[in-house]
């Protein structure tokens, strides 16, 4: 089972991936951890309903190379696109 991201406000990884046409394929993604290669895919639910699955792969698969630097990646690049989510929300005071 997924964990649910609580704490960034809008719509999820996956929900953006999939209004950019980003699924089932390899995408990068920047985590506290450094740039991480994810695949969401579109799944059905035990209930019935639609729902995404997410999934880390190797970052070699992104073309991300040792220590998440894509310019460390050598030669042959990767296959991965780039996802570009729009900022979080601010809240002003």
């Amino acid at each position: 089972m997924a964990r649910r991201c609580t704490t960034v406000p809008g719509y999820g990884f996956c929900c953006s991936a999939a209004q950019q046409n980003m699924l089932n394929r390899p995408v990068r993604m920047q985590t506290a951890r450094g740039e991480r290669c994810v695949e969401c895919t579109q799944i059905t639910r035990r209930n019935g309903r639609p729902g995404f699955r997410f999934r880390f792969h190797r970052s070699s698969e992104c073309g991300i190379g040792p220590g998440g630097c894509p310019a460390l990646a050598g030669a042959g690049g990767g296959q991965g696109g780039v996802l570009s989510l729009p900022p979080p929300a601010t809240f002003g005071r």
